[in-house]
């Protein structure tokens, strides 16, 4: 197997020599980019990107070793549609490197920005995607802003009309899982509604199943008095009847 090419032009040694992402929906894709220093003296480096907005590096800046090598990892952040081609994928990422003294420790803000200068060197990594090429999702996204570059001095005029660069930051909301959350959270109250809207029309519907038992049953008890007090009215015996037999008991008993 060959070995990984690296690029030699700054302070270290970087490799690859691209960032190749393996691309898939709405998931975070990590690169591990390696500096090494084969001088003797520290090198600084910050790592800038053309889409800010689209990937994290961690870290963006440090200092390396004489003779040691420092992992950056580059993750592509959850992409919620897939471009048009894969190939056309237009991202590049800047390393810039400059040597510095043995006291220094850590990257202070103007130190790619102040005297140095003219000391700084700087890679070019173009960005690579791999996959087969799907049809874009579905789902309508809003177009996001061209990010202008930070005032900073993080930009750097590009070449052949590329978008500027700028430096990207460890700790960022990534924006799809934001929407994603969202979107999940207007789901669950509406349908928290909806079962909410279900359960009244449940018990209305129960409501009104036992009204209509109760008055069925006053109705049927009425019905059955009805018929009670007809069956007594027109019975065997009359009133006319009943009177007869008494008057022929109270003239048998007077005369007898």
């Amino acid at each position: 197997m060959a070995e990984p090419k690296s690029i030699n032009a700054s302070d270290l040694s970087i490799q690859p020599t691209e960032l190749k992402f393996r691309f898939e929906l709405r998931k975070n894709i990590p690169v591990t980019l390696s500096l090494h220093n084969p001088g003797q003296e520290k090198v600084a480096f910050k790592v800038k990107t053309t889409s800010p907005k689209k990937y994290c590096v961690r870290p963006s800046s440090g200092v390396v070793e004489p003779g040691a090598t420092k992992d950056v990892q580059v993750i592509m952040q959850a992409q919620r549609e897939y471009p048009p081609t894969l190939a056309d994928c237009k991202d590049k990422f800047l390393v810039q490197t400059v040597k510095v003294s043995p006291k220094v420790s850590e990257i202070t803000p103007d130190l790619f920005d102040g005297a140095s200068g003219s000391n700084i060197k700087q890679s070019k990594l173009r960005v690579v995607l791999v996959g087969p090429p799907k049809p874009p999702s579905p789902v309508p996204e809003g177009v996001e802003e061209e990010t202008a570059p930070s005032p900073g001095g993080n930009a750097f005029p590009s070449d052949n009309g590329e978008r500027p660069m700028e430096t990207t930051t460890a700790a960022g909301v990534i924006p799809s899982r934001a929407q994603d959350s969202k979107e999940l959270a207007t789901i669950t109250q509406e349908r928290n509604k909806l079962r909410e809207t279900l359960n009244k029309v449940e018990k209305d519907k129960s409501d009104i199943k036992k009204r209509l038992d109760l008055l069925q049953l006053q109705a049927e008890g009425r019905s059955r008095g009805d018929v009670t007090q007809k069956s007594l009215i027109s019975g065997p015996y009359t009133l006319i009847h009943l009177l007869i037999v008494a008057l022929i008991a109270f003239f048998l008993g007077h005369y007898l």
